[in-house]
């Protein structure tokens, strides 16, 4: 990214001359046992008859006998059984508050899957064992708005198809990161914490799970145009490593300054995508597609920018 800012810088200059000279269980409830009363032997006749209950003999483990009837063995049974599935019951009860506790409850409101998100976000710097950057690529989000002082020139160095290959060129390959190399370069760079996010920054929040993994999708809100603000603030630097205003004024050289004016940032809509381990909330990959304009408008030039991050965590 400060090789890119460099090469922006630069070319901001010479453009800026050139132009000077010309972003529920159903509970089944047993029907009860039909239980039969044995009829006494010799009762009056023309009395219904009963079933007699089947009995046996048994020794209990004092050794001593006596006989009982194959409707108390069935009812021990059914006790036996009883305690089994209350024993199932608790365990998944247990296991259910184990979840719980890790905070692997799914949320499911939009305050619940960003307070869930920032929470396993945040996790990540301060205690990942690694995260592999797959790639940062910045590329041109829409097309450019380029001032008249600059359209000939910018459309002989190739227009917006030179500028988004530049861009490209410029992104970043793969790279490991450990300790504080993770808080350097994992979103938001160089901040202790990864996200900020609030139910009110967001348009969407939404949370799937599929093989014990959720998948967090979030879309930001728009920022407005803005000279002034820093990661945390607004919507978009509270969960993106966007460039901010200072960034560049800071490096834009004094002679040049008088032409390009001071500019401005705004961020369109992002989107983060994370995919989390349910039983241990841990982050397991996440994709950032973060957008920033930069906006001179002293040069009412437009500059379109956006940047996609992939990263897989490592604990």
């Amino acid at each position: 990214m400060k090789k890119f800012l460099a090469m922006l810088m630069a070319g901001a200059m010479l453009l800026s001359f050139a132009a000077c000279g010309d972003k529920k269980e159903e509970e089944t409830t047993a029907a009860p046992e039909a239980t039969t009363v044995a009829d006494a032997a010799g009762e009056v006749a023309g009395e219904e008859e009963t079933e007699e209950a089947e009995t046996e003999i048994v020794t209990n483990e004092d050794g001593e006998t006596e006989v009982v009837t194959k409707e108390d063995d069935k009812k021990e049974d059914k006790k036996e059984d009883d305690k089994k599935e209350d024993g199932k019951k608790e365990d998944n009860k247990k296991e259910d508050d184990k979840k719980e506790e890790a905070g692997s409850k799914k949320p499911s409101s939009t305050a619940e899957i960003v307070e869930y998100f920032n929470k396993a976000v945040n996790n990540v710097k301060t205690n990942a064992k690694s995260v592999k950057q797959h790639s940062i690529k910045n590329y041109l989000a829409s097309p450019t708005t380029i001032g008249d002082g600059l359209k000939g020139i910018y459309s002989m160095l190739g227009g917006d198809g030179w500028l988004d290959e530049m861009l490209q060129t410029n992104s970043t390959g793969a790279a490991t990161y450990t300790g504080s190399d993770i808080k350097k370069n994992f979103p938001v760079e160089n901040e202790s914490w990864a996200s900020k996010l609030t139910a009110s920054d967001v348009t969407s929040a939404k949370c799937t799970e599929s093989n014990g993994v959720y998948t967090i999708t979030i879309k930001t809100k728009a920022d407005d145009k803005t000279a002034s603000v820093q990661h945390g603030q607004g919507h978009n630097p509270k969960v993106f490593s966007v460039v901010l205003p200072a960034t560049i004024n800071d490096n834009i050289p004094g002679i040049a300054k008088g032409i390009t004016g001071d500019v401005k940032m705004n961020y369109p809509s992002g989107t983060v995508v994370v995919k989390v381990d349910v039983a241990t909330g841990h982050v397991l990959e996440a994709e950032y597609d973060a957008h920033w304009t930069i906006n001179f408008d002293k040069m009412n030039t437009v500059l379109p920018f956006a940047t996609k991050f992939k990263y897989t965590i490592n604990w």
